[in-house]
């Protein structure tokens, strides 16, 4: 499968669907959709949450809707280091 790409605060965002559900995810009904930086290791993942079945039909305006409501993960909610999202643990 080939990932799609995003060019985002000016930074290129691979957008990848992640198998298996985080917690708090019902896996019929929701997917994770993450962000990973392209070739920028200063950013971190970010990642959020998709109806299950809409990845493959995402035009560019939704993925960038979707990169607007991601969390970075490994960080808390402000992208700070130290405190771990729920889903990461």
């Amino acid at each position: 499968m080939t990932w799609k790409r995003l060019r985002a605060d000016d930074c290129d965002w691979e957008v990848r669907l992640l198998a298996g559900a985080a917690e708090g995810v019902d896996a019929r009904a929701e997917e994770i959709l993450e962000f990973h930086p392209v070739g920028a290791a200063v950013r971190g993942p970010r990642r959020t949450v998709i109806a299950a079945g809409t990845y493959d039909t995402m035009t560019e305006a939704d993925l960038l809707a979707a990169y607007r409501r991601a969390l970075p993960i490994g960080g808390d909610h402000y992208g700070r280091p130290g405190k771990q999202m729920p889903d990461t643990k």
